[in-house]
């Protein structure tokens, strides 16, 4: 087996993804948390490009990286006094040990799952749009319906969380 520059830039893509995780779960600091999590966000996308979803992977960076990543930095900058809490991300032994059996038994199931997975072998794509446009085709075609549905119900979710927003002002 050859190593090429797609393994190493795969490697590298999960490297960023995987070093950030960790960050985020073991780090003391809730602000090194958040970035961490930015570039977990970041490495996430990339892997989605690796599996040829584009959209996937331009919603990952729109919705979390624009929007979440963004949302929880001023969300931490601007609590007062957020450098008086001593106690951010603290966890006792006896939990780190249940949280890393609990991860231990995640581990060997997907092993399980993954080693009895018979997989499809070749480039024929089981998805009906690889593509952005493919999608966009689907969407305004076949699955017309559907996406108005969803349209509808999230403007009356809107609608809805307004009103009771200006209830709740009165």
């Amino acid at each position: 087996m050859t190593i090429g520059l797609k393994e190493i830039v795969f490697v590298s893509v999960a490297l960023l993804t995987t070093l950030p995780c960790l960050i985020v779960v073991f780090s003391r600091n809730v602000l090194y948390s958040a970035f961490a999590l930015f570039f977990t966000f970041l490495g996430t996308s990339g892997l989605y490009f690796f599996l040829d979803a584009e959209f996937l992977a331009i919603a990952q960076v729109v919705v979390y990286i624009g929007g979440v990543s963004v949302l929880l930095l001023f969300a931490i900058l601007l609590t007062k006094n957020i450098d008086e809490i001593r106690k951010t991300n603290m966890m006792s032994g006896r939990r780190m040990a249940l949280a890393g059996a609990a991860v231990l038994a995640l581990a060997g199931s997907f092993g399980y799952a993954l080693r009895g997975t018979v997989w499809a072998q070749g480039g024929n794509s089981v998805y009906p749009a690889t593509t952005l446009k493919g999608l966009g085709d689907l969407l305004l075609s076949k699955y017309l319906l559907p996406f108005e549905a969803v349209s509808i119900l999230l403007l009356a979710v809107l609608v809805g969380s307004l009103v009771i927003a200006r209830r709740s002002v009165k």
